[in-house]
């Protein structure tokens, strides 16, 4: 776990593959989110947890120090103004970017599909690169359905690598980073971006494709 940013509102870290981010009523291993909370009850601090990721998911996310925030917090995620950019390697060669807009709902104890009726999912799919037989592509969300990322792409017959419940075992894990998020500090008003770098097997992953990873700026990806 690395800390990405922190003040005395915030703090960002940088979660590692395969790490659960709360704990489950069978988990035994360590877990994110009571880590951070023992690092900030050393200085009498709570962590209050804004977001999740998947366990195979690496990449940044973040936590509130203070409950008075969380309102403000809540607005910019409701109004769609705290934008998440993932990087992922997929199966097959895709060329053309564009939206997903397809509705997911659940349809086995861990699982999630397109489904008529299910809650709306919108995503914005840009390939950065490719190799033999796989993409590498810059993902931005308008939603945040659990899975979203890895349903919608098998649904365009474009499974992430990796993804053992949608695709393949054939990774060590579904290769899905969550590369940046972009918000509004939720005390001072200015503008805050807070990147990780992608962990070591991604970019082995990639290379093992033929796939060179490029410099990525600019915003994040998913405004509409």
């Amino acid at each position: 776990m690395d800390v990405l940013y922190e003040d005395d509102h915030l703090i960002f870290v940088g979660k590692p593959a395969n790490l659960l981010v709360q704990r489950g009523y069978d988990a035994v291993e360590p877990v994110l989110f009571e880590m951070v909370a023992r690092r900030l009850a050393e200085r009498g601090e709570r962590a209050i947890l804004m977001q999740r990721l998947d366990r195979g998911t690496s990449g940044v996310i973040f936590f509130s120090k203070d409950p008075a925030v969380n309102a403000r917090l809540t607005r910019q995620f409701e109004r769609k103004e705290i934008r998440k950019e993932y990087l992922g390697l997929c199966e097959g060669e895709m060329r053309e970017g564009g939206w997903v807009d397809a509705p997911l709902a659940r349809i086995g104890p861990i699982s999630f599909g397109v489904r008529a009726g299910g809650k709306r999912a919108v995503t914005r799919i840009d390939p950065v690169g490719w190799g033999r037989g796989a993409s590498l592509l810059r993902i931005g969300l308008l939603t945040g359905r659990t899975h979203q990322i890895r349903v919608h792409l098998a649904a365009i017959g474009h499974p992430l690598a990796g993804d053992w419940l949608y695709g393949e075992r054939n990774a060590a894990r579904p290769m899905l980073h969550a590369r940046s998020l972009a918000m509004r500090h939720p005390v001072s008003g200015a503008p805050l971006v807070v990147e990780a770098p992608l962990p070591d097997d991604f970019v082995e992953e990639c290379a093992r494709r033929g796939i060179a990873v490029p410099p990525l700026f600019g915003p994040p990806a998913g405004g509409r």
